[in-house]
């Protein structure tokens, strides 16, 4: 085992990362629209990813020319999520193998999501991780979010690690870039999205069951 000299962080982004979930905000959402008698297609929740829910119905109605309580939205939709979640916490392969190991390495370990923070602590608490994570930051804890690096640079300053220093796991063009723009590297999984949109990244791996690669790229020195 090969223990970093100075402070390496890795931070996770949860939906589509952490774990298969990005389905179940769709799931809450189709409740809640079918609830209100509205019809939404599949182009249209993949252009969510990685959104706030409140950005995504904002940009939802205004292409439909329609006014919007966005606040409502994000509320409703809230309610329904955290049952569907705390019923149907799957983490993705590898995962729970990975952040053993990157513990085990020395690396500090967050996760930053633009999910509510109740809904981190959910999975965390699920997949038995309590004492791996350093660092939880969700949208509560921020003023800004993804493609604005305020997550990802706040879950470094909680950990005691330069940005520099950081490895971001991401699945969304958003999430990429809020971790660029927070000057930390970025492995992609293309979990939610094609590989092809995930160019990006620093890299891309198909999934995250190969610790050996991402524990050698989380090692690369920092520049």
């Amino acid at each position: 085992m090969t223990i970093p000299t100075d402070p390496r962080a890795v931070i996770f982004d949860l939906d589509g990362v952490l774990v298969d979930s990005e389905g179940l905000h769709v799931d809450a959402w189709k409740l809640l629209f079918a609830q209100q008698g509205m019809t939404v297609t599949d182009e249209e929740y993949e252009h969510g990813i990685g959104m706030t829910d409140v950005a995504w119905i904002r940009w939802l109605f205004a292409r439909r020319g329609e006014p919007v309580d966005a606040s409502w939205w994000q509320c409703a939709k809230r309610e329904l999520y955290a049952d569907i979640l705390a019923r149907n916490v799957r983490p993705f392969p590898g995962v729970l193998e990975l952040v053993d190991r990157l513990a085990a390495e020395g690396f500090r370990l967050g996760v930053a999501s633009s999910s509510w923070r109740e809904n981190i602590e959910t999975v965390v608490a699920a997949l038995r991780l309590c004492g791996r994570f350093g660092a939880l930051v969700g949208k509560e804890d921020v003023a800004r979010h993804k493609p604005d690096p305020e997550a990802y640079l706040l879950a470094a300053d909680r950990l005691g690690v330069a940005p520099r220093a950081c490895t971001v796991i991401e699945d969304s063009v958003l999430g990429i870039r809020a971790a660029a723009a927070a000057g930390m590297r970025c492995i992609a999984v293309p979990t939610s999205l094609p590989a092809d949109r995930l160019t990006e990244a620093d890299v891309v791996f198909d999934t995250l069951e190969d610790a050996d690669a991402v524990v050698a790229f989380a090692r690369r020195p920092a520049t």
